[in-house]
């Protein structure tokens, strides 16, 4: 049984996703070899109980799984400076996000941090509203033209994110480059994305099998990029920076490719995460209709229209609750992985200068010892009175210095779209085949399912 399986009793009423069952034996090669095929597969069921895991590498070294919050505060904010991104994340990330914030370290990430700032600080989310319910709008209008057909709703919500995240932050229609974008990106994700033992175990700098391909991906991905910044410096640049393209061209030298890999990390990050939450969301929604109903029930007392979709939001309590229901059960961060650049120990387990130290975000959403009735789907968690998760249990888009920087943003344009499309449509599933998550760079479904849209009267 999985940790999504129902219990009996007090979780009857209540839907639990499927979802891989932990390990109960794992050895570091065995957690190392899952990040090609499913990582959720891997994770040692000791994590539930034990504030640390060490699991040993052959030949030395070792993996430790951190999974309490006192080390996750430990690790991620006041001993930050002690541990540094994996090589093996570099490797797989490098090809899209190259030296972009993602992947930048020490000065050289304070300084872009500094530069995209002012385009993410909660005061642009009212900003950002207009373009949500706009681009909404256009996709309800392409959910309507298939009558009631089966649709592949994760494409379209990925179709959607992309619109929001050009048209906010680079003032651009993504008509030429929405295809190919979304091609090249969950091609790679599925793909050359996916961590290799190799990726793990090789020094910093050495070639792994994968590398001639990733690196074929980056620079067909950097002639991608290319095309946009060009067709975004086609419309000029005012006296004041107007979105987050005038922010980075004007700090950055585009001879030196720092603008290239940002742009292309923004337009990465800006929608596959929303995206992925929404799908994750409408999967959820169409198991408990009557959460749905309720949810349309509150959009349908509010106008989500491009004007007043900004003063509506803050109204928007359940829908906001079921977007942060489905990141504690599918958490874009499901892993969070720091190698230790000097010797140190946390909660009882060392951390040796060299070792690989993991927090398992997806273990940490489903242990009991924080969250009652941890396999359901129950966005009344979030509402009700006095419940509100620690800080450093509760981790979608990370913590400390590196928490993401977009993270506000991603909250409000998946309440807005949510909200209107429980709002209009009945979602459902075609068919019973349950749906898997799979993680490797991000966590996905096993399957691409259908979905059945029908007008609510």
């Amino acid at each position: 049984m999985g940790l999504g399986a129902s219990a009996a009793g007090d979780e009857d009423e209540l839907y639990a996703p499927p979802m891989p069952p932990l390990a109960e034996r794992v050895g570091s090669l065995r957690l190392l070899r899952a990040f090609r095929r499913n990582t959720l597969d891997a994770f040692p069921r000791a994590c539930l109980h034990e504030p640390a895991v060490t699991l040993r590498l052959p030949g030395g070294g070792c993996v430790v799984l951190l999974c309490v919050p006192e080390a996750v505060r430990h690790v991620l904010v006041s001993a930050a400076g002690d541990f540094a991104r994996l090589p093996a994340g570099r490797r797989v990330l490098g090809p899209i996000a190259g030296r972009g914030l993602v992947l930048a370290e020490g000065e050289a990430w304070r300084r872009q941090r500094r530069v995209l700032a002012p385009a993410f600080t909660p005061r642009t989310v009212p900003l950002m509203a207009g373009h949500i319910a706009r681009a909404t709008e256009a996709s309800i209008r392409r959910l309507d033209a298939a009558g009631g057909a089966p649709v592949d709703l994760q494409a379209e919500m990925q179709r959607l994110s992309l619109d929001i995240a050009a048209s906010s932050m680079f003032s651009l229609e993504t008509g030429p480059f929405e295809a190919r974008i979304r091609r090249m990106v969950s091609g790679y994700l599925g793909g050359l994305g996916r961590p290799q033992v190799s990726d793990f175990l090789l020094p910093p700098g050495w070639p792994t099998p994968a590398s001639p391909r990733r690196a074929l991906f980056r620079r067909r991905w950097l002639r991608l990029v290319g095309e946009i910044i060009a067709a975004r410096r086609a419309q000029g640049h005012g006296e004041a920076p107007r979105d987050l393209f005038d922010l980075l061209s004007t700090a950055h030298d585009e001879a030196d490719g720092l603008l290239a890999d940002e742009v292309g990390t923004m337009i990465v990050a800006g929608h596959e995460t929303t995206a992925s939450t929404l799908f994750w969301a409408a999967t959820l929604l169409a198991r408990a209709p009557a959460v749905q109903d309720a949810l349309a029930a509150e959009a349908r007392a509010l106008d989500l229209g491009e004007e007043s979709a900004a003063d509506s939001l803050p109204r928007l309590s359940l829908a906001r609750a079921v977007v942060q229901e489905t990141l504690r059960l599918y958490p874009p961060a499901y892993m969070i992985a720091r190698r230790a650049l000097r010797d140190g120990a946390t909660c009882g387990a060392a951390l040796p200068a060299g070792a690989t130290v993991m927090i398992p975000t997806w273990v940490m959403h489903r242990n009991p010892r924080w969250w009652a009735r941890p396999g359901a789907f129950d966005p009344q968690r979030f509402l009700r009175p006095g419940t509100e998760p620690d800080r450093y249990v509760y981790l979608p888009f990370g913590a400390g210095p590196r928490v993401c920087i977009g993270a506000p943003l991603a909250l409000a344009e998946a309440t807005l779209v949510l909200a209107r499309l429980a709002r209009d449509f009945v979602v459902s599933l075609d068919g019973d085949r349950p749906v898997m998550p799979v993680a490797t760079v991000t966590v996905r479904p096993d399957h691409a399912p259908r979905f059945r849209l029908r007008r609510r009267p």
